[in-house]
């Protein structure tokens, strides 16, 4: 929506206005002006072109000395919080607002704007009543009616909403705003096949909007069509080359669909349009570390640290390519930092158990699992790895409970069964192991060759006898 000002000017010409603007620019850096302050007309006349042109940041400049020189100019006043709303300086903008408002109590077009302004700060409350009023005494006022929809939007009363910005697109100079929340409304009420629908008629509208094909390609995402989000991403990035969020976003597509080398490439372009984006390097780094490529990973983790020091989620992931990279010490310097600002990260507990392992640190790793298991009890994998764990330190009957633990959360998982076949026959117990080990080879039928690799070393003779009399037995029946 655009806000609506006076564009007529003096008699002035383009060409006369620009030079005017050049040395009122030039005056205000050099802090003199040749021909002595300006004039409140010539103010005037300065902001108005100043607005119409975009040129906004001069028309805050130049509004606050008009309203300096002419306080009790209630246009001034109104033109100077256009100027601070268009640059997104709502709190500014509403003090400009309200001072234009006490001086003219009734215009129509400061009350919208006020309302514009606090339903821009969230203070719905407080806009309501204003565009009620400005309805009220003006009901063909579409600012306020285009006001009144987003209120009613953040409110919740998405229908009611979706109705006016219907409405509204059908008006002139209201059509592509109007769609655009229409389609918002759509997608919030998970109609999605409708909100793809209305981006379709804006990008009718205009086949060159890349906002109408950023959001098309985050409503097909919605709706799982991952390969027409990423066509969508592809032409608006073709129409605006430095659209960071549509790289990332098809970066992030790509990644779903696991064409990993092109997730790379988009999330670089990304990167090189915005180099400080902490997500677009972070899922940069991912895609690196899920295509084996842990060294560049680490360093694009390791920018992510640069810009945000407690980034838990780089110095996790930065620790795993360490893992990859068998550099264990480095890896548990990354899970002990990052769990110094998060302490309840069950998968980092676990992380750090695993890289302890490795560094053949077994009490201290028994430890870490522990605590990740204190954490969420209910990971089976964890179960299994530290059941594996407590096996090295001899303790067979802590190890048996903990391989219980994985059977019983993961009932259909045969390498539970097996492992705890395994460490009874390791404690000379090859009766006892041959119900689970018969379980595995249900569940798992490619086990038996692990079986035949695996136990010997751990039966013995003897014990492979029996297994091998009573397995012929089982099938046998069978």
């Amino acid at each position: 929506m655009e806000f609506d000002y006076d564009d007529e000017q003096d008699e002035q010409s383009r060409q006369e206005l620009d030079e005017t603007l050049r040395r009122f620019r030039e005056s205000v850096r050099s802090g003199t002006w040749q021909n002595g302050s300006p004039t409140a007309e010539s103010l005037e006349a300065i902001v108005l072109y100043c607005l119409e042109t975009q040129v906004f940041e001069d028309a805050v400049v130049f509004g606050r000395m008009w309203t300096e020189k002419a306080p009790y100019s209630t246009d001034a006043w109104h033109k100077y919080g256009i100027a601070l709303g268009s640059l997104q300086r709502w709190e500014e903008a509403l003090t400009a607002y309200e001072e234009a408002a006490r001086l003219d109590p009734v215009d129509v077009e400061i009350t919208v704007n006020r309302a514009i302004a606090l339903e821009q700060l969230g203070r719905l409350d407080e806009a309501r009543p204003l565009v009620d009023a400005a309805l009220h005494a003006d009901p063909s006022n579409y600012d306020a009616l285009f006001t009144k929809a987003l209120i009613l939007g953040k409110l919740g009363r998405t229908e009611e909403a979706l109705r006016l910005f219907t409405f509204l697109a059908k008006q002139e100079g209201y059509e592509r705003d109007s769609l655009f929340e229409a389609a918002i409304c759509q997608e919030n009420l998970e109609n999605y096949s409708a909100a793809a629908s209305i981006y379709d008629t804006i990008i009718e509208m205009d086949p060159f909007d890349s906002n109408a094909w950023f959001n098309k390609g985050v409503i097909m995402g919605k709706k799982g069509a991952l390969r027409q989000s990423v066509d969508c991403y592809e032409m608006a990035t073709m129409i605006k080359p430095d659209f960071v969020n549509a790289w990332f976003n098809m970066g992030n597509m790509l990644a779903s669909l696991h064409r990993v080398v092109e997730s790379i490439t988009a999330y670089e372009r990304a990167h090189a349009a915005d180099a400080t984006d902490i997500a677009v390097i972070h899922n940069l780094a991912s895609s690196l570390e899920e295509a084996g490529r842990f060294e560049d990973a680490i360093s694009r983790f390791s920018q992510v640290l640069e810009i945000d020091p407690a980034h838990t989620q780089a110095m996790y992931a930065r620790g795993t390519c360490y893992d990859a990279l068998e550099q264990w010490d480095k890896a548990v310097t990354d899970y002990e930092a990052a769990l110094v600002l998060e302490p309840t990260y069950a998968d980092l507990w676990y992380a750090k158990a695993d890289a302890l392992f490795n560094l053949r640190r077994v009490p201290e790793s028994l430890a870490a699992y522990k605590k990740a298991l204190e954490l969420q009890p209910d990971d089976a994998e964890c179960w299994f790895d530290y059941a594996s764990s407590v096996l090295e330190t001899g303790d067979v009957l802590e190890a048996l409970r903990g391989f219980t633990e994985c059977t019983r959360l993961q009932p259909m998982w045969a390498e539970g069964y097996f492992a705890t076949a395994k460490t009874l026959c390791a404690a000379g117990q090859p009766n006892s192991a041959v119900p689970f080990l018969l379980t595995s080879f249900e569940l798992e039928p490619q086990k038996r060759t692990e079986f035949e690799l695996e136990f010997p070393m751990i039966a013995g003779p003897l014990g492979m006898e029996y297994l091998h009399a009573v397995i012929t037995e089982h099938f046998k029946e069978r």
